[in-house]
């Protein structure tokens, strides 16, 4: 028997060539990855750009003329600047003010009641125990479901028969609580460690002074994401306007540019203007309170 030479070439080739194939896949993994980053950051301006661009126009044509806004072709920036069109929309609608003023107070009421009171039965939900608990939180969960129109004759009924039409009161006495805002708190407050209501309650402050005292402050960033959300909903809310107030001096800011437009078909410069004023409080809350917001509703689904 003949004994095997080793082949100490061969293997010193294969120990080379694997050395060399190294660098060329990092190279390679890094080119993916930056393509990858790139082709990202294209698809991020795209949707930024398509997403920005009607409510930039919207902001310029506030500024032209009501000829320029529909001229054609259409153009970027208003050749003369009319800042007055935002003072001319109140003279020509007296209402307006008014209706801003009503837009306000009824949303602000309307998010302060959802803020407590969707806070309250969803920590009920959330900590107590009793008969029934999680049917009662299956049934509301299932009124999220059902579209609003199947209930609204009923609800115009009982709103009509307690004499609450065109006044705050129909549109307060419908919407001071919401199954959004109750299933958003409960995700939240089950999130939050129980040993910290719990050494307040054997301090002997009860349910409720745990309640207010120690889960309220801990929930502060899902309580201003339900607060944005809330002021959103509310103060864009066009529908339960239309069908509870009755006279232009109730109406909200949403009902009373729809108004306008009817009457004053081709002011769009001055439309512009009113639909602007009605973007800002959204836009100014959402830019103050985006940290919050986005923590709020990160941190609601954790349990």
């Amino acid at each position: 028997m003949f004994e095997q030479t080793p082949q100490p070439i061969r293997h010193t080739a294969d120990r080379t060539l694997t050395i060399l194939q190294r660098p060329a896949a990092r190279d390679s993994t890094e080119r993916v990855e930056r393509l990858q980053t790139t082709f990202r950051y294209i698809l991020y301006v795209v949707v930024t750009v398509f997403l920005f661009t009607p409510f930039v126009m919207t902001v310029l044509s506030s500024f032209k003329s009501s000829a320029e806004v529909i001229a054609y072709p259409p153009t970027f920036l208003p050749s003369i600047w009319h800042p007055e069109n935002y003072i001319q929309v109140f003279i020509a609608n007296p209402n307006f003010f008014r209706q801003v003023v009503n837009g306000f107070v009824v949303t602000l009421l309307l998010v302060g009641c959802n803020l407590f009171f969707c806070s309250l039965v969803a920590y009920a939900f959330a900590r107590l125990e009793f008969p029934g608990r999680n049917l009662l939180f299956a049934i509301m969960l299932g009124t999220m479901v059902i579209p609003s129109w199947v209930t609204l004759v009923p609800k115009y009924v009982l709103i009509q028969n307690l004499g609450l039409v065109n006044t705050y009161g129909a549109l307060l006495i419908q919407s001071f609580i919401t199954p959004f805002g109750i299933f958003l708190m409960t995700q939240f407050f089950r999130s939050v460690p129980r040993e910290l209501e719990e050494a307040a309650i054997m301090d002997g402050v009860g349910w409720f002074g745990a309640f207010w005292k120690v889960v309220l402050p801990v929930a502060r960033p899902a309580l201003l994401a339900l607060g944005i959300l809330s002021f959103k909903d509310h103060w864009n809310s066009y529908f339960d306007w239309l069908v509870y107030m009755q006279t232009p001096d109730m109406f909200n800011i949403q009902l009373g540019l729809a108004a306008f437009r009817g009457v004053y078909q081709n002011q769009w410069d001055l439309i512009m203007a009113g639909s602007v004023i009605a973007i800002l409080p959204i836009l100014i809350i959402y830019i103050l309170g985006q940290r919050y917001f986005v923590q709020g509703v990160a941190t609601t689904g954790l349990k």
